[in-house]
């Protein structure tokens, strides 16, 4: 009797210690799929946020990730991070991804021996004691700490592509705005750069700015107009201080020109643009044949809080709008009356903005992707109207 208990009592031992082994085993290669690059990844995945700014591209058969970067001027790190893809190699036709605006043609300039000059499109944010800005060409973000001189930092893509959007939980001080995107990974992940260039001043702005580099120094120009300089050390100096803000004169006749990103959709009864260096979206009714064919223009301000387009179904053969365009088409039913259904997705261009105005009104024109000039009239009495001008000048 004795005999058959301590039998049975082994075979209990027995499997229980096979049991417990399993475990212990199943645990032990689990371990690794958790704490590796990819475990990082997909996580990182999860608390990621595509870049809206950009526009739309569907890919093709034939296309890769690093095909499509070269096309737009940028890497295939910059589009899986924008696009917040857990795999860098795996896309499929007919996939929407969002890619950076047209890329910029480089302007071949003489220089000295040893010099070498180009332009590089970059959206900007200014801070309490600095700038920071991110480069289209090849996704790296760079710090610059301090007003008129200081040092700086730079970020590749890689550095900050898989972190979270930005994390920082305090709330937005007075005046300031929360930075977002790729410069609001880089604020919102390294408190060095937090704690030295304080909270953003200013949304971020698209422009195009010229680099001159020789040898290991080099120069760009900012949105006001200052040189900087920057020495093989990363230290930098300004070439003045701030421009001042204009003080408000009588109107005379003037022009200015801007070239920046922008974004354009046809519509049914018109069509949308979203401009770059304001963040204005503006919304073109008619045909703009004659002065009856009016504009309304939506400050970021207006619409960047509300909801996502929460218009549904969309006809066949129309396209539902998205992203700033499509909130500014869902939420205001005056726009979305007027226009209709778009007819195309977004498409991103370089746009140049020329501006002018006098006592009776101002005015500002510019060249549609497909090549007509349009040009956008307020008179003094508030009346505003636009027509395809024939030439911007």
């Amino acid at each position: 009797m004795c005999g058959v208990r301590g039998n049975i009592m082994k075979t209990i031992l027995s499997v229980l210690t096979r049991r417990w082994m399993l475990g212990f085993l199943a645990v032990l290669l689990a371990l690794p799929v958790a704490f590796s690059p990819f475990g990082a990844q997909v996580a990182a995945a999860q608390s990621c946020i595509v870049r809206t700014d950009w526009p739309l591209y569907v890919v093709v058969g034939g296309d890769t990730l690093n095909k499509i970067a070269q096309r737009y001027g940028t890497t295939a790190g910059v589009l899986a991070s924008a696009n917040c893809l857990p795999n860098i190699n795996v896309i499929y036709t007919g996939q929407q991804l969002r890619v950076p605006p047209s890329p910029v043609v480089l302007t071949p300039v003489p220089v000295p021996p040893n010099t070498v000059t180009y332009n590089v499109q970059i959206s900007f944010q200014r801070f309490d004691n600095g700038f920071m800005f991110w480069r289209a060409d090849n996704g790296e973000i760079s710090v610059y700490i301090g007003q008129v001189n200081g040092t700086t930092i730079s970020y590749p893509s890689y550095s900050y592509g898989l972190l979270p959007d930005n994390p920082v939980m305090d709330g937005t001080p007075a005046g300031h705005i929360r930075p977002a995107f790729g410069i609001g990974k880089v604020w919102g992940n390294f408190y060095n750069v937090r704690s030295n260039l304080g909270w953003a001043t200013t949304p971020e702005t698209g422009y195009v700015t010229t680099v001159t580099r020789v040898g290991n120094a080099f120069n760009f120009i900012l949105p006001d107009g200052r040189v900087v300089y920057v020495d093989a050390n990363r230290n930098w100096v300004t070439n003045g201080s701030t421009v001042p803000t204009p003080v408000p004169a009588t109107p005379v006749p003037s022009s200015a020109v801007t070239q920046t990103t922008a974004s354009y959709q046809p519509f049914d009864g018109g069509f949308m643009i979203w401009e770059a260096h304001t963040g204005n979206i503006v919304a073109f009714y008619n045909n703009g044949g004659t002065l009856n064919a009016s504009y309304t223009v939506y400050a970021a301000s207006q619409y960047a809080n509300l909801p996502d387009n929460p218009v549904i179904p969309t006809p066949a053969g129309r396209v539902l709008p998205a992203f700033g365009i499509g909130k500014v088409w869902g939420n205001y039913f005056e726009v979305r009356n007027n226009l209709g259904w778009a007819l195309t997705p977004e498409q991103g261009f370089l746009a140049t903005f020329i501006s002018g105005s006098n006592s009776t009104q101002s005015q500002t024109c510019f060249t549609l992707p497909d090549g007509r000039p349009v040009t956008y009239v307020r008179l003094s009495t508030g009346v505003r109207y636009w027509l395809y001008s024939g030439t911007c000048s």
